[in-house]
C-alpha cells in the first residue's frame, strides 16, 4: 500500500538540501561549489528515495543515483534519468568530500548540480502526485 506520508518526509528532506544549495549559490562568496554540488546530490538521492518510501520499499543506503533510479524503475516504470546525469550527480557525492578535487571545479559545476537536482525533484514530485491521484 502506498505510503504518501513517508514519501513526503523524504521529499521535504530533499527540498531542504536543495534550498541550502540555492542559498549557498546565491549568498556566499566564494561560492563553495563543493557544498552546492554535495547538497544537490543529497537532494537528488533523497528525492529518489521518496519514490521507494512511497512504494514501502526498504530504502538502500547508497549514494549511487543510477542504482536508485534502477530500484525506482522496479516499482515505477515511468522514472527515467539519463545515465550521464546519474553519473554526474553520483560523482558529486564523493568528489566533494576531498579538498584536492575541489580545485578542479568552477561555477559551471554548481549550476549543473542545481539544474539536475531541480529536474530530479520535479520529476519525483510529478510521479508521486500522479500516483496519488490514481490511488484516490
Amino acid at each position: 500500500m502506498p505510503d504518501i506520508k513517508h514519501a513526503q518526509e523524504w521529499l521535504a528532506y530533499a527540498q531542504r538540501d536543495y534550498d541550502f544549495a540555492v542559498d549557498v549559490e546565491s549568498h556566499f562568496w566564494p561560492k563553495h561549489i563543493e557544498k552546492i554540488c554535495y547538497n544537490c546530490q543529497q537532494a537528488a538521492e533523497k528525492a529518489l528515495k521518496a519514490i521507494l518510501a512511497y512504494h514501502d520499499v526498504e530504502i538502500p543506503r547508497t549514494h549511487n543515483i543510477k542504482e536508485l533510479v534502477d530500484k525506482c524503475k522496479e516499482h515505477s516504470g515511468s522514472i527515467e534519468l539519463e545515465n550521464r546525469v546519474a553519473r554526474q550527480m553520483t560523482r558529486y557525492a564523493t568528489i566533494s568530500r576531498y579538498p584536492d578535487s575541489v580545485t578542479e571545479w568552477d561555477d559551471t559545476d554548481g549550476k549543473v548540480a542545481l539544474k539536475y537536482a531541480k529536474e530530479i525533484l520535479d520529476m519525483v514530485r510529478q510521479y508521486i502526485d500522479a500516483a496519488e491521484s490514481k490511488d484516490t
